[in-house]
């Protein structure tokens, strides 16, 4: 398993949802430090643009530094899509048994 750079907090508890809203539309981008991606990228940027109820919000970010860091959010993100919908098709790379991602090159 991938190794966060940060510490970490699980929780156990289950979250009720306390709103009803249309869903937010997201972006995946490589961010380059030049803006005009003449320079090689150097960030991955995860972007949640929010619905209309919600619009006079600017956008959230979430700035991903490292590949370790990217790589334990896919790692996590996996885990739980494994735990909500069992039965779905495994992502590349995912072993047909789906107790871990594999590294795909």
């Amino acid at each position: 398993m991938i190794k966060p750079r940060a510490d970490i907090t699980r929780s156990e508890i289950l979250k009720k949802a306390y709103a009803t809203l249309t869903e937010p539309q997201f972006e995946i981008a490589a961010w380059h430090p030049d803006g005009d991606a003449l320079l090689p990228a150097e960030q991955v940027h995860f972007l949640i643009h929010w619905p209309m109820q919600l619009a006079s919000l600017p956008p959230m970010a979430i700035r991903f530094k490292s590949p370790d860091t990217l790589g334990f959010f896919i790692e996590e993100l996996t885990r739980y899509r494994r735990e909500v919908w069992p039965n779905c098709e495994p992502v590349t790379g995912e072993n047909k048994d789906r107790t871990e991602v594999q590294d795909v090159k």
